[in-house]
Formats: structure tokens, C-alpha cells, sequence
């Protein structure tokens, strides 16, 4: 029979460790320590992921080599090719009635025709304007208008440049031991397999639970805060025992994600009083970024879990909620941001301008609210994650949050490296459109993004009417002539 002393003997034991790690981790955030071990752990998956993809490529080279029977044929000289041509030429070919004669138009007099209009679409413009009016005054309208649009229907159809943001990126080079990263995973060898197995089983069975037990020490830690902070009587040193507070807690959920944060520039860190800009990746940009700096959030008030969250966030910091009705009006927020902004002593608000995730390979447009706010400082932040070790994009069309947040703590790491930029103010004569731009450039230099002009909202939404009322006025313009 079991007594009561060895059960508290028991639970004593298994907990001894968990507390002694809940202590170490505390420490590190509070201190911004790193023993090393999370570096250490990625070099060594990058040196098993390549020997991974080696045994990968080797059998794809073995398979295609395997595959190829006989060479392609050596191509004739073009000497020969039109000695054997000339010939056939002069015959009646059997299968088409036509018979070729010596006034048939040969195939070096439609190049010749070929030629010539490429040449004359290479004219200016203006150029080709003029020779239509000169010859053709009365017609306005040529079939050859549309193939610039049907070439760039055609492309869209191939390769969209949009669409294709608001999905996982394509396939790595180096595979990564995760299925859901290999868009053409198949069975290649029994050593990869079995790296695939134990990979899965220190993912699954010893990452996720140690993982999950520092979500729940941030979780704990984030309501004894609130609850200590709910108490505290001077309002300015609430503030600034919440701007540590709030440090802390990001970066014990960012030790959840295995996250190794590279921070460069950091004499461009956003100062309070001011909007802090970046590309949006996945919901855990908040952490990564808040890891280095306090910000204060905007957004809209929500219930449940969320909204317990937001209420105890706003024990350590002034962030701006609002409701759903006052979504809408755009003006209120921004009267609320601007507001925000002019006490110094408040943190800067940290705003994803894209107003939706992208995959981490482009900058969509930017939403130009916070940018009318015409004296606020932007800091805008590129933030470029390694998806070697993980992909941090979120695929909210495929993905509940839920879901989301398991495959990152299932995931190896979350390497991620954050370029802050040079503090950047409206210039006079600016517009607050072409301002967004200029950060929006700034930004995709620095991540080496591509530069995208799209609204983000089309990941849910149709093209709205103004695309194609400005696609529908270019093409008058093209067909105007002088």
C-alpha cells in the first residue's frame, strides 16, 4: 500500500525537474541569457538535413539515369537540313492539296514578316499612334491591341504573381524532415526513412511536450503579472515594470517556437511616441519582434480566450481597442492612434500595413492609415525568417489558428533574422500613398522581397473595380490617336 509521504515523494521527483527549468528559463528571458544550446541544435539539423538531401538527389540521379535509354539525336547542319528540304518543296505533298509553286510564300519570307513586326511593336508608342492615324484614320482598332493583354492573361494563368504569395513557399532545396515542407514526398531510401521516424518521434514526443510546458509557464507568468500590476499604485511605474513584463513573457513564448532571433541595426529600435511598420509573415511576428522592444497593439476587441488575453495585456500597456462597429470608421482609429502617439511616454504601436499574412517572399500593398498620421515617426522593420527549420507562414485558409500553432511547436525551429531600418518621415509635397510606397521599397530591399503593388485583401476578396477601371482607361489610351 501506497502512503501518502511516497506519493508527495513521487510527485516531488517528477516536478523537481520541471521547476528547476520553469527557474533556468525565467532567468534567461529576464536576463536576455542564451546558453547556446538552440544554435548548437540547428547546426546540427542543418549538417542532417544535407545528408538528408544527398540521399535524396543521389537516388533522383540514379532514377533519371536509369530512365534515359539512348542519346537525343545529334541535329543536322543547316546546310544539309536545306539541301534535304529543297527537294520535298518542289513535290506535291499527297496529304494537302495545295502545291507548292514559286509564288508559295516560303518559310524565310514570313520570318522576313516576322521580323517587321516585331519591329514595329518595339516603336514607341507614340510612334505607332502616328503611322495609325496616318493610315488608318478612319479604324481605330486593330486585333493586334489585345495581344499585349492576352499575353499577360496567359501569364497570370501559368505563373500568378499573386495568388501564389498566400501559400507555403515552393519546395526547399534542403529537405527539412517534415512532410508538409516536400511537396513530392516519396519513399527514397531506408536510412531516410528512419531519420524521418526518429525525427518525428523528438518532434512529437519530446519537443512538443517540453514546448507545450513553456506555453503554460508564459501563460502564468502573464497573469501573475497582470494580477501584481492590477495593484500597483503609481500609473508611470506600472508602465515601466509592464515594458520588462511584457519583454519577458515574449521571450519565454518565443523559446516555444525553438526561435533563434537575429536583431541587426539595433540604433533603429522604435522609440516611444512613434509607429513601428513591418511585413507580416504569421501571428507570431508579435513575439519575434517583442522579444527586443515593448510595443503597444491595435486591433479589435475580442471575446473568449483572445479577449482575456487582451485584457491582461492591457494591465502592462496601453493598447488601443476597439469595437466592431468602430472598425469601419477609419477616421475614429486613426484619431485614436494619433492620440496615442502624443504622449511620450507611450509605447510605439506596432502595425502590419499589409493587413494579411504573406509568405515571406514579397510586400504587398501597403494600407495607407497609419501614414496619413502625418506627424508620427514610422520605423519600419523587415522581418526574413530561414524556412529550413520550419515554415512560419500562416495559411489562414488552410490553417485554424489552433492547428496553426501546433505545427510550430512541432516544427525543428524558428529561425528568423530582423533588419530594423532608419527612422523615415513624410516628405513635403508627399502623398500619404506614395509615403506607404517608399517604406513599402525600403522594406523589400532590405528582406529581399519582391515588391509587390496588390492589395493584400485579394487573398479573400475580388479585384476591386478601380483595377479594372484603371487597366480599362490604359487601354483607351493606347487606342487614342493623335
Amino acid at each position: 500500500m501506497i502512503t501518502t509521504a511516497q506519493v508527495f515523494t513521487i510527485i516531488s521527483i517528477i516536478c523537481a525537474p520541471m521547476v528547476g527549468i520553469a527557474a533556468l528559463v525565467l532567468t534567461l528571458a529576464a536576463l536576455n541569457l542564451s546558453l547556446g544550446i538552440r544554435r548548437l541544435y540547428v547546426q546540427l539539423l542543418a549538417l542532417i538535413f544535407d545528408y538528408a538531401t544527398k540521399i535524396k538527389r543521389d537516388k533522383e540521379i540514379s532514377i533519371d539515369s536509369n530512365g534515359s535509354s539512348d542519346e537525343p539525336p545529334t541535329p543536322l547542319p543547316p546546310s544539309t537540313a536545306k539541301n534535304k528540304l529543297a527537294p520535298t518543296l518542289e513535290k506535291k505533298n499527297e496529304d494537302n492539296p495545295v502545291e507548292v509553286t514559286s509564288t508559295t510564300q516560303l518559310l524565310n519570307d514570313c520570318k522576313d514578316e516576322i521580323n517587321n513586326e516585331n519591329e514595329s511593336d518595339s516603336l514607341p508608342i507614340q510612334e505607332q499612334k502616328v503611322s495609325r492615324a496616318s493610315s488608318q484614320s478612319d479604324i481605330q482598332f486593330k486585333l493586334g491591341d489585345i495581344i499585349d493583354y492576352t499575353r499577360q492573361g496567359l501569364e497570370a494563368i501559368v505563373d500568378d504573381d499573386v495568388t501564389k504569395r498566400f501559400t507555403s513557399a515552393e519546395e526547399m532545396v534542403v529537405w527539412n524532415l517534415l512532410t508538409r515542407t516536400q511537396q513530392q514526398h516519396e519513399y527514397f531510401s531506408m536510412r531516410v526513412t528512419l531519420l524521418w521516424f526518429l525525427g518525428f518521434c523528438v518532434r512529437y514526443f519530446i519537443l512538443f511536450p517540453f514546448r507545450l510546458f513553456l506555453f503554460i509557464l508564459g501563460v502564468v507568468w502573464m497573469l501573475g503579472s497582470a494580477v501584481f500590476l492590477q495593484y500597483f499604485p503609481a500609473k508611470d511605474a506600472k508602465l515601466r515594470f509592464g515594458f520588462y513584463i511584457n519583454i519577458v513573457l515574449h521571450r519565454i513564448l518565443s523559446r516555444v517556437f525553438s526561435a533563434i532571433i537575429t536583431i541587426h541595426n539595433t540604433e533603429h529600435r522604435a522609440k516611444c511616441g512613434s509607429i513601428c511598420v513591418a511585413n507580416h509573415t504569421s501571428p507570431i511576428d508579435v513575439i519575434i519582434l517583442s522579444t527586443d522592444n515593448s510595443f503597444s497593439m491595435i486591433g479589435q476587441q475580442q471575446g473568449g480566450f483572445f479577449g482575456m488575453v487582451q485584457r491582461t495585456l492591457s494591465q502592462t500597456a496601453n493598447h488601443i481597442w476597439f469595437e466592431r462597429s468602430e472598425a469601419k470608421d477609419r477616421h475614429m482609429v486613426a484619431e485614436k492612434m494619433r492620440e496615442h502617439i502624443q504622449a511620450h511616454n507611450n509605447l510605439p504601436i506596432l502595425i502590419f500595413p499589409e493587413g494579411t499574412c504573406i509568405n515571406n517572399t514579397s510586400v504587398m500593398m501597403f494600407k495607407k492609415g497609419c501614414f496619413e498620421i502625418t506627424e508620427a515617426t514610422i520605423y519600419p522593420v523587415a522581418i526574413k525568417y530561414d524556412n529550413r527549420f520550419g515554415d512560419a507562414f500562416w495559411n489562414s485558409t488552410k490553417h485554424e489558428l489552433f492547428q496553426y500553432l501546433i505545427l510550430m511547436m512541432t516544427s525543428w525551429a524558428i529561425v528568423v533574422d530582423v533588419y530594423y531600418l532608419p527612422p523615415m518621415t513624410i516628405e513635403e509635397g508627399e502623398t500619404s500613398v506614395d509615403f506607404a510606397r517608399r517604406v513599402k521599397a525600403a522594406i523589400a530591399k532590405q528582406g529581399g522581397f519582391v515588391d509587390l503593388e496588390w492589395d493584400g485583401g485579394l487573398k479573400r476578396a475580388l479585384p476591386k473595380a478601380d483595377y479594372k477601371a484603371e487597366e480599362q482607361r490604359k487601354f483607351y489610351e493606347m487606342l487614342k490617336t493623335e
